[in-house]
């Protein structure tokens, strides 16, 4: 970890003022892909951090507002093997544009149920005796209909090996000629991950949750009506996430 390192290649590309988009303009992740390019980080999706010890996140603020959460680290279902599509048969809707496609889109929570697609109720499990996170099915009435999907501790732990150090990086947003150009004004770096069990912690509390983001490709890709997968994983609200961390630092840019 070298902290001088990345605070001072932040302040150098903040300097830099507004960088041009270098992905697709519908790519959600444009802001931090654009400044890994200008970090000189190649694009991954390793379970190691991306720079000098450090997971690097971006947000984009358009107007003075973002109300995105972080993804901190995507993870299947330990088991079944296929989880993912497990979810999507069983508990998933048809797509409108391709009916005979399911998809399956939601935000799961270990405080509360979620309704699901007004037919069900989904709600996470922290099971600590067994050291596991099920995912639980029920009807309306909260009666359980299915327990399958579930994650070890252990396999949640090494998901969150990502986590140790994080670098959260904030950017303007502007358009023109239909091209978005984005400026990095200031950043956090936190350290002194609190570990698995702060993580556990948070997912009973709600301030972690799942978000499953299984889709259908649209008509403009290039495999139009093919189940496709966002990557499901876990995610916290900024103002939540440095309760994971011990230490933060501010890093003000140009």
């Amino acid at each position: 970890m070298n902290i001088d390192k990345i605070k001072n290649e932040f302040i150098r590309i903040s300097k830099l003022g507004y960088l041009e988009n270098v992905v697709s303009e519908n790519n959600d992740g444009a802001a931090g892909n654009t400044f890994e390019h200008h970090l000189g980080v190649i694009e991954n999706n390793l379970k190691e951090p991306d720079y000098e010890g450090f997971e690097v996140k971006t947000k984009k603020w358009i107007s003075g507002k973002s109300s995105t959460p972080y993804s901190l680290f995507t993870l299947k279902p330990t088991s079944p093997s296929n989880g993912d599509n497990y979810m999507r048969e069983n508990w998933g809707v048809y797509d409108k544009r391709y009916p005979t496609v399911k998809r399956f889109s939601t935000s799961i929570y270990a405080h509360k149920w979620s309704t699901v697609y007004k037919k069900n109720l989904l709600k996470l499990d922290v099971n600590k005796h067994e050291e596991k996170l099920y995912m639980l099915y029920a009807d309306l009435n909260q009666n359980i209909l299915d327990k399958n999907i579930y994650w070890t501790f252990d396999d949640i732990e090494v998901g969150a090996n990502k986590l140790k150090n994080m670098f959260l990086v904030n950017a303007n947003v502007k358009t023109e000629n239909n091209k978005n150009y984005f400026h990095y004004t200031d950043a956090t770096i936190l350290i002194d991950y609190l570990g698995h069990y702060r993580f556990i912690e948070l997912l009973e509390e709600g301030l972690i949750r799942y978000d499953n983001r299984l889709g259908v490709y649209g008509a403009k890709t290039k495999n139009p009506g093919t189940p496709h997968n966002h990557g499901g994983g876990f995610r916290i609200d900024r103002k939540n996430i440095e309760k994971l961390f011990k230490t933060k630092i501010e890093v003000s840019g140009n």
